[in-house]
């Protein structure tokens, strides 16, 4: 089974979100690697941050959008930690996995694929899936970026599309990344016959991972590395 840490990992005691500490914490855990999340800055640098404004992590003392405030600007995260570009998080998780989620919510997306193209290019050596929720940025990716591997992500507002979206989008992509709450057999099954990867998001629960695993889930992505890693770690194959 492989294991990625949902942004490192979240939850008590735990670095920031989507920071070079979350992510190494990930990894000392025994993760495979992580999954991040990318949007541009003022500045066209691609950066780590989940949301389209800096409220949630400066906990309401800056609320510009990140699109609004270059690289030299952007605050700190929780304990000090600086917001990392992806290139630097590629470094750090050379030879590990990464699934760079690419940011719908943003005021241009291509010059996002573009920017987080070239960090990908850069970055030999590392394992990288790309997704999105939004298929034009998927299929932007086929065409910019035609080896890196893409997939799919689709949430629990639009269960209908769990299977019906990732399929229309084959041979495009090599995967889909469901919510958990949206995975049965009956949709596992019909996407694996399309020759296409399953990966469950965000998986915390033992026994829902390993339902998962049963259903022949094989990429699981969780808050808590440590405690899947035990619980499901040892399912085969890991690819």
């Amino acid at each position: 089974m492989i294991v990625l840490g949902h942004r490192g990992g979240r939850g008590d005691g735990w670095p920031a979100e989507n920071s070079l500490e979350a992510f190494q914490r990930a990894l000392d855990e025994g993760a495979d690697g992580v999954e991040l999340d990318v949007r541009l800055c003022a500045s066209g640098e691609p950066v780590l941050l989940h949301d389209p404004s800096l409220t949630r992590v400066t906990g309401g003392v800056d609320t510009r959008p990140v699109h609004a405030v270059p690289r030299h600007e952007l605050p700190s995260l929780a304990g000090g930690a600086r917001v990392p570009d992806l290139a630097s998080a590629l470094d750090l998780l050379r030879g590990r996995i990464v699934n760079v989620e690419v940011k719908a919510d943003v005021p241009a997306e291509l010059p996002l694929v573009r920017a987080v193209a070239r960090a990908i290019a850069r970055a030999p050596g590392t394992e990288v899936v790309v997704s999105s929720f939004d298929p034009a940025i998927v299929l932007a990716f086929a065409v910019l970026a035609p080896r890196v591997p893409r997939a799919m992500l689709v949430g629990a507002r639009t269960p209908r599309l769990a299977a019906a979206l990732p399929l229309a989008l084959r041979p495009a992509i090599v995967a889909a990344h469901l919510d958990e709450a949206i995975i049965t057999p009956s949709r596992g099954e019909r996407l694996r016959r399309a020759g296409l990867r399953v990966v469950a998001w965000t998986v915390n629960d033992a026994a829902r991972a390993a339902a998962l695993a049963a259903m022949g889930v094989r990429w699981l992505i969780t808050d808590d590395p440590k405690a899947l890693v035990a619980s499901v770690g040892s399912v085969s194959p890991r690819r």
